[in-house]
C-alpha cells in the first residue's frame, strides 16, 4: 500500500488504483486541519486529485493539477511551463527514492 507525500500531495492505494488527494491550505498558509466529530482525532483537509492505474499515471495528474492550480507561480511563456512541470516531476522523483527519470 502507498503511503506517500509529495509537496501538497498525498499519494494512497489500495489493491485498484492509486489516489492522489491535494492538502487544503489556509489564506495563511497553513495546511488546513479537520477534527473527527466522534474520536476528536485532528487530521489534514484534502481535496481529490484523482483516481490511477499506477504510480506513472498518478504522476501526469499531479503535474496536471500544479500547472493549473494557483500555486504562488504564473505561466506565461512555454518555458515557464517547462520549468513548472520539472519543478513537480523532480520533487516526485526524489519523493519515490527511485533514482530514475520517469
Amino acid at each position: 500500500m502507498l503511503d506517500m507525500r509529495v509537496e501538497d500531495y498525498r499519494i494512497s492505494s489500495d489493491v485498484n488504483q492509486v489516489i492522489v488527494e491535494k492538502a487544503r491550505r489556509t489564506d495563511s498558509g497553513e495546511i488546513s486541519m479537520l477534527t473527527d466529530k466522534k474520536t476528536g482525532e485532528k487530521f489534514e483537509s484534502r481535496s481529490l486529485v484523482g483516481y490511477y492505474q499506477n504510480l506513472s499515471k498518478a504522476l501526469v495528474g499531479i503535474q496536471r493539477d500544479w500547472v493549473l492550480s494557483n500555486n504562488g507561480h504564473s505561466i506565461k511563456t512555454i518555458q515557464d511551463y517547462k520549468k513548472a512541470i520539472d519543478d513537480i516531476t523532480k520533487a516526485f522523483e526524489e519523493s519515490i527514492g527511485l533514482g530514475e527519470e520517469f
